[in-house]
């Protein structure tokens, strides 16, 4: 339908995600609806139209493309920053949860309710991402919660619901490979995810009361445009590019792991599930732990510890004679990565201190980054190299990344503190 409507004239949207009304061209319009189209535009990298109503009635509207970069730098993840931007201009994080927690019940529904190709395609090309918004929105409601209530520890909340989901990682493979064993229709996997959007709908409805009015910390008071131009700061993007470098390296673990263990280390594939799912379950304690020494020693400087860790794992592991040897590295590999997989994300969130939901947003262009950053290393490494030695290259960058941070930071506190000494 949609290749005959595009023959016959119709305009055609890639894969559109996000929708809000901002503001007009000009102070003679009451406003604009935009929305975005992920992958649209010439690169793929993404679209955002503004449908300007008319202020005639014999007047069409008019729609009009107004952003599309084609450079991925410039515009990415476009529907997590919408509902970021949204959530911080209205306050409605609860609402915001719950859109993205129905659409997510509804994929899982469908899919299970009734498979076919042209579902498969609705469901894990619209209904999925769109449903995936709720992750940075968890952060986003733990960082509002966290600025409302002097109890709770922002760093520590955050900790605590990334841990949450390390636990949810380690423990579905697990729980699902079993279950697959004893025969489970791979189909019921979808039924799982609709009940699980569903208890998570059902929590914040009983206990996130829709009377309940935010403080002022739960809105932005700013438009759409003052908005997406603090994303574009200089000293964020770079901040967040060292930041995509570093989380590369877990990425880039992911990626090279199973290969490792099986080429270079002699293991069976058995081995890889188990090694990731101790390394998973060590993160966890140290996530909801490791927040305690902000107290005494700065993010950057915390990351930068975390990445020393982890990548010196990563550039070791390759190099072992066994999976023996292997065996040992697990603990040093859970510490590093609990620091990884805990800390940045508040320091990410600490970009935009006082806007819970972009700073949130930017969590998923950190991730979408730091994957595009692992995959082109594997890629241009595996060239003239082995996976030992992609992983030791992973590795030297994000520790030199992590340096950059830390000095960035370092030197940034300095000319604070000289401008408050004079």
């Amino acid at each position: 339908l949609r290749a005959r409507g595009f023959a016959l004239g119709a305009a055609r949207f890639a894969r559109g995600e996000g929708m809000w009304w901002g503001e007009g061209p000009n102070r003679g319009h009451a406003g604009a609806a935009y929305f975005a189209c992920t992958n649209g535009g010439q690169a793929g990298a993404g679209q955002i139209f503004r449908i300007i109503p008319s202020r005639d009635q014999s007047a069409p509207d008019v729609l009009e493309l107004f952003i599309e970069p084609n450079d991925r730098s410039v515009l990415e993840n476009a529907d997590n920053i919408t509902a970021g931007i949204y959530t911080d201009q209205t306050g409605k994080f609860r609402t915001a949860l719950q859109c993205a927690l129905l659409i997510g019940m509804s994929g899982g529904l469908l899919m299970f309710i009734a498979p076919s190709k042209v579902a498969f395609i609705i469901v894990h090309v619209i209904l999925f991402p769109a449903g995936a918004t709720a992750f940075t929105q968890y952060f986003a409601i733990a960082t509002v919660a966290a600025n409302e209530n002097p109890a709770l520890n922002r760093a520590s909340t955050t900790a605590f619901v990334r841990a949450a989901f390390s636990a949810a990682f380690a423990l579905t493979p697990v729980a699902w490979g079993y279950a697959l064993a004893k025969g489970v229709d791979l189909l019921t996997a979808y039924a799982i995810v609709a009940a699980a959007n569903l208890i998570a709908f059902i929590v914040i409805s009983r206990l996130w009361s829709s009377s309940r009015r935010l403080e002022v910390t739960g809105t932005s008071g700013k438009g759409f445009f003052a908005s997406l131009g603090e994303l574009t700061d200089r000293g964020l993007l770079v901040r967040l590019a060292l930041i995509c470098v570093i989380s590369a390296s877990n990425a880039l673990y992911n990626i090279l792991l199973g290969l490792l263990i099986l080429n270079n280390l002699g293991g069976a594939e058995p081995d890889v599930a188990v090694f990731a799912g101790v390394i998973a379950f060590i993160e966890i304690p140290v996530m909801i732990l490791i927040v305690r020494c902000l107290n005494y020693v700065s993010q950057s400087f915390l990351i930068m510890v975390g990445v020393f860790i982890y990548g010196g794992f990563l550039a070791v592991l390759g190099l072992l004679p066994s999976m023996t040897f292997a065996w040992w590295l697990t603990l040093p590999a859970g510490i590093g990565a609990g620091i990884l997989l805990s800390i940045p994300i508040g320091y990410i969130q600490g970009l935009l201190a006082d806007r819970a939901g972009a700073g949130s947003a930017l969590l998923s262009v950190n991730h979408f980054g730091g994957m595009i950053f692992a995959s082109t290393v594997f890629a241009l490494g595996t060239s003239f190299t082995g996976y030992e030695g992609v992983a030791i290259i992973g590795s030297g960058l994000a520790i030199t990344a992590s340096i950059a941070l830390y000095v960035l930071d370092r030197r940034k506190l300095m000319q604070i503190k000289s401008a408050d000494q004079t």
